[in-house]
């Protein structure tokens, strides 16, 4: 009996236990599928980050821990809340990986973009904006925000004559092709290999001599430069007009331009050569500015004594406009004057200056040099001497005066040395000699004395 007995309480008790492990297996089954189905939420939720925030006008298809958040086509967190606001939009809450906040910048931007043309799959598309650093804001705000559009709700929009017009420019397109159209296109692509042959090195020598840093570099600093441009309303436009007034005035004086810089090198060489010779004035005038200090000093004290001189002299200044304004009639009468004086000196130049230049000049300052009968005789004295001499002489003859007028006084003699004569007696054979009658004594006659009888005697009998 007893054996009976413990032969079925070990049958319950195993009976028991299998039901127990059915029991645990089952609910194990349980957590195992609600652990698959909220997979993605564990793992954002195990997961390490920072929670960044974005405010769209919709929230269109974004789902809880589903929907993917992206940088450049890059996987960087999942959308872990989407929350309708109490002002009509949508505040989207994600979990990104740490180092994300470095790489939006100081002012980043969100949209929410399909994963194909048509739809599909949605996801949140970040995108950098800003100055460098880091993004501190918790909430991207709605300015900076956008929702994609799709492709059936575009062509939705179209109105039918819209479709028929994009209809008939099928049928167009198609007539085009039809009429040489494919082989203008067959043509672009045999030609387009060694057009982008060249547009791939140009595109090659814009990512620099660093391609992993260079271009990108470039971007960010358009980036920088197109932030602060937007930072003020209204200044790129300002940028714009100004740069169209500057560009207007250029197209104005183009053709001066132009000349100008056909000019320049001419110019450039010429002022080369100017600053090349001016440097020896460049380095006398510093020599010279050295000494020239003290005197700049000095003059300290004369420009002070020269201020009351200055302010002694307006008046004087402010008259002599005066002057000026009624010395103007007198000007413009003396123009045709001057006019006149121009033509008369225009007139006196050539042959009659060249004659008193000439042999009248040359007579006054020469002196007198006897010839012929002459000869050997004249005077060092020149003409306008003799002849201020003969005025002087003539005038000593009538200088006696009595109550009937002038008397000529004549003297017995004559000089030497002026045609008017001297007032020291000569011989009447020195007199005649002077005259050039009578030769005076020497190797040409025969004797010493005698000729006044040989001017007096025919020339046989001087003999």
């Amino acid at each position: 009996m007893n054996f009976v007995q413990r032969s079925i309480r070990g049958a319950r008790r195993i009976s028991l236990s299998h039901r127990a492990v059915g029991i645990g297996v089952t609910v194990a089954i349980l957590l195992f599928g609600a652990a698959v189905f909220q997979m993605e939420k564990i793992m954002a939720m195990l997961s390490s980050g920072d929670t960044i925030r974005a405010e769209f006008s919709r929230g269109y298809k974004l789902e809880e821990y589903h929907s993917e958040v992206r940088i450049a086509n890059a996987t960087v967190g999942k959308v872990t809340d989407v929350k309708l606001t109490d002002h009509g939009t949508v505040l989207v809450s994600m979990k990104v990986d740490n180092d994300v906040r470095d790489i939006l910048k100081s002012a980043p931007s969100a949209a929410i973009r399909p994963t194909t043309l048509l739809g599909g799959v949605y996801y949140v598309s970040l995108l950098p904006g800003g100055a460098n650093g880091k993004f501190d804001g918790n909430t991207i705000p709605v300015q900076r925000t956008s929702v994609s559009v799709e492709l059936d709700k575009v062509l939705s929009a179209v109105t039918p004559p819209a479709q028929k017009g994009v209809q008939s420019s099928i049928s167009q397109l198609d007539g085009t092709l039809r009429q040489g159209g494919k082989e203008s296109v067959r043509d672009l692509l045999n030609d387009a290999p060694g057009v982008l042959q060249p547009a791939g090195e140009v595109l090659g020598a814009a990512r620099g001599t660093r391609p992993g840093t260079d271009l990108t570099e470039l971007v960010e600093g358009l980036e920088t430069t197109a932030v602060v441009l937007n930072r003020t309303d209204g200044q790129l436009s300002s940028i714009f007009t100004d740069m169209h007034r500057a560009t207007a005035a250029l197209a104005a004086g183009s053709q001066p331009l132009a000349e100008s810089m056909t000019t320049m090198p001419d110019t450039l060489r010429t002022t080369r050569t100017g600053l090349g010779d001016l440097r020896g004035s460049l380095d006398l005038l510093t020599s010279t500015a050295e000494s020239l200090r003290p005197t700049a000093k000095s003059l300290d004290s004369l420009l002070q004594d020269l201020d009351p001189v200055l302010v002694r002299a307006r008046p004087l200044v402010s008259d002599t406009r005066t002057l000026l304004t009624d010395l103007r009639p007198l000007v413009q009468e003396l123009i045709p004057t001057a006019d006149k004086a121009t033509q008369v000196l225009s007139n006196v130049r050539g042959p009659v200056l060249d004659r008193i230049n000439g042999p009248i000049k040359q007579m006054v300052l020469s002196p007198w040099q006897g010839s012929g009968v002459y000869q050997d005789g004249g005077s060092s004295n020149r003409f306008y001497e003799e002849l201020g001499y003969l005025g002087v002489n003539g005038a000593k003859v009538f200088q006696t005066h009595d109550q009937n007028g002038t008397h000529g006084r004549l003297m017995a003699g004559v000089g030497g040395r002026t045609l008017g004569g001297a007032a020291v007696p000569m011989s009447l054979e020195q007199y005649l000699e002077s005259l050039g009658i009578n030769q005076p004594p020497g190797p040409r006659s025969n004797s010493q004395s005698g000729g006044l009888l040989r001017f007096l005697m025919p020339p046989e009998e001087s003999r």
